[in-house]
């Protein structure tokens, strides 16, 4: 799935930043980057852009204002502020933000914020994916993939987990999970679990050199040293 995504930084060194950032990611296309608010404007007016990169402070009109103007677009793209002031974290939520990240940027915040882009675009283009199925003693309950800290198999049943809470899947393995799941973000870190990336909390040196897997519920879960080489890949670690 390629990813149409433009940057607008009325800095330069911040652009070539995040140009070299993204080209860790192949699958994302940098259509143009842009100094000011209006050039910019007037492109995303013109093209089929996903994804804009924005800086807050442009030097004339704010990231926030053009945010806001670009929303008035039927099919808006999605919005990443780039900044290096967290005070205005607040205001670039309110204007639709899917992610606000702090400069200088942190590469394994960076890999969770592609992360989110690859889910939020996936569930717009497969609208009946982003949920599974799980049963509720005797209700079927739909769960969105993206309130699912991870998949797990016990007893040769496939559950999730749901912050602290477990459910079961319906009709459903692991395999199947990993299969349909993987393009939204969820990587199998070994026999048992197939976690989503995006609620990654830590990773904690074990023994061996090997790691722990601490994600948003305080749930530690072992990496597999099959599955290592990949997932460092993933963070550059």
């Amino acid at each position: 799935m390629d990813i149409r995504a433009i940057i607008v930084d009325d800095e330069e060194p911040a652009r070539e930043e995040l140009k070299r950032l993204l080209q860790k990611f192949p699958e994302v296309k940098i259509l143009g980057e842009f100094e000011d608010a209006v050039t910019a404007f007037n492109f995303v007016s013109q093209n089929a852009v996903e994804v804009i990169f924005l800086d807050i402070n442009l030097g004339g009109i704010s990231g926030v204002k053009l945010a806001n103007q670009i929303k008035e677009f039927k099919d808006f793209p999605l919005i990443i502020f780039v900044t290096a002031y967290s005070e205005f974290a607040v205001d670039a939520f309110d204007v639709g933000a899917i992610d606000y990240i702090l400069k200088p940027i942190d590469e394994g915040r960076f890999f969770k914020t592609i992360v989110k882009i690859k889910n939020v675009l996936s569930q717009k283009e497969n609208k009946k994916e982003n949920f599974v199925v799980c049963n509720l003693k005797d209700e079927l309950l739909l769960v969105r993939l993206g309130d699912i800290s991870y998949f797990f198999t016990e007893g040769g049943k496939l559950y999730i987990k749901k912050g602290k809470e477990e459910m079961p899947v319906k009709g459903l393995n692991l395999q199947g999970a990993e299969n349909r799941f993987s393009t939204f973000g969820f990587f199998r870190i070994n026999k048992e679990y197939l976690i989503n990336l995006s609620k990654i909390s830590k990773i904690i040196p074990w023994f061996k050199g090997r790691y722990l897997i601490e994600m948003d519920n305080g749930d530690r879960l072992p990496l597999s040293p099959h599955r290592q080489s990949e997932f460092r890949e993933i963070f550059k670690f």
